[in-house]
């Protein structure tokens, strides 16, 4: 089997992550031939995640050089008929695009074609259009809470697809009332090896928050709920991993109201290697699909203290078994509840104990186990 997977590029977010874990899964299985296709050149388009040497990369060439790469009546004609059929003329503008995904992902002559993150997936299923190959669409955030540019194409265009895979049962619910044929898989992702703690480098005490630092993270609030506390927790430490558009003022925020107790560390591909020895992890995004680094830091024994942002993290965290959910959306409530966890070394060690059930709770072969038989019925499909 063919399996040609489709993203704009392989940077350090959560959905790269997920789509490189199942490249090379499928390419480690044998009896398939991946391909991961990028519409980004250069830099922008290498991953920071190892991909297996087995899988195959290539570039759509997204812009065009200046050489051309001429686009024929035969690619465009049959995307602009099924924009037409969907009624999505707001797309008309990414012509262009959609007729080189058109191109590039044919000339991989796939069996089933995968494709990742909202935007792309709607210019894949229009690409796609009349060629008869199976799209499988992968949504990786919370499409109930979260706005869309495009929201009317994607519905119509989702409707082609032959799934659409959602991490959460929520999100899958959703997408099947406006007539989309949604399946719920959560993310597969890999526990550490070993899955035991590392020993402790110093005596500071680690609270750690791995994200990108962008709106929907919300890291000004937990700055603010940090630096509400920290005058009790001389001992504690707040370390900000992720880079964003807001490093710059989130750092001068935190240098204002926190001086000397807030460190950002930049990107890291590796969040075992921040976690080994962390004491307590803090997320704060106010929208998740499933939650990547709350899962990593849950794997690692780490327990957690999160923003209550949608049904996803409130299956993925046991409120008080191993870790706390804050449902009250203020930095007062969340230093609050920060405090009561680095406060009691009992409740962390308790949490810790629990946090490690993740790994089977929701584990990577029962992901790929559904994936497996997504696949299979793709291929198979008239």
């Amino acid at each position: 089997m063919r399996v040609t997977i489709v993203i704009s590029g392989l940077g350090g977010g959560g959905a790269e992550r997920v789509c490189v874990n199942l490249a090379n899964a499928w390419a480690a299985t044998g009896g398939r031939q991946i391909t991961i296709l990028t519409t980004a050149r250069g830099a922008a388009g290498r991953s920071v995640y190892a991909i297996d040497p087995r899988v195959e990369r290539r570039s759509v060439g997204w812009p065009p050089t200046a050489h051309g790469d001429e686009l024929s009546a035969d690619l465009i004609a049959p995307v602009v008929r099924g924009l037409h059929h969907a009624r999505c003329p707001e797309l008309i503008e990414q012509i262009a695009l959609i007729a080189m995904l058109r191109r590039a992902i044919l000339a991989t002559a796939p069996d089933v074609v995968v494709a990742h993150i909202d935007m792309t997936n709607v210019r894949v299923l229009a690409a796609m259009h009349e060629t008869g190959v199976p799209v499988i669409a992968c949504e990786h955030t919370d499409t109930s809470q979260v706005g869309f540019r495009w929201q009317n194409a994607r519905t119509a265009l989702y409707r082609r697809a032959q799934a659409v895979v959602a991490p959460h049962q929520s999100i899958a619910q959703w997408l099947a009332r406006r007539g989309v044929a949604a399946h719920a898989i959560p993310n597969p992702l890999v526990a550490p090896s070993p899955p035991v703690r590392v020993g402790r480098r110093d005596e500071r005490r680690r609270l750690v928050t791995l994200a990108r630092l962008s709106p929907e993270k919300r890291l000004d609030l937990l700055v603010r709920a940090f630096a509400r506390i920290a005058g009790d927790f001389p001992e504690w430490v707040l370390e900000v991993y992720g880079d964003g558009p807001l490093r710059a003022s989130l750092a001068r925020l935190a240098n204002e109201l926190a001086p000397g107790r807030i460190q950002f560390r930049g990107f890291v591909n590796s969040a075992y290697s921040v976690l080994g020895d962390a004491d307590l992890f803090v997320s704060t995004s106010w929208v998740e699909g499933f939650g990547n680094a709350i899962w990593e830091a849950l794997a690692c024994g780490v327990p957690v203290v999160v923003m209550d942002c949608g049904a996803p993290v409130r299956s993925l965290v046991r409120d008080g078994v191993d870790g706390l959910i804050v449902r009250a959306g203020s930095a007062e409530a969340l230093g609050a509840a920060l405090a009561s966890v680095m406060g009691d070394d009992a409740a962390r060690k308790s949490f810790a104990a629990h946090a490690p059930e993740v790994i089977t709770r929701f584990s990577i072969e029962s992901s790929l186990r559904a994936w497996d038989v997504l696949l299979d019925n793709a291929a198979v499909s008239p």
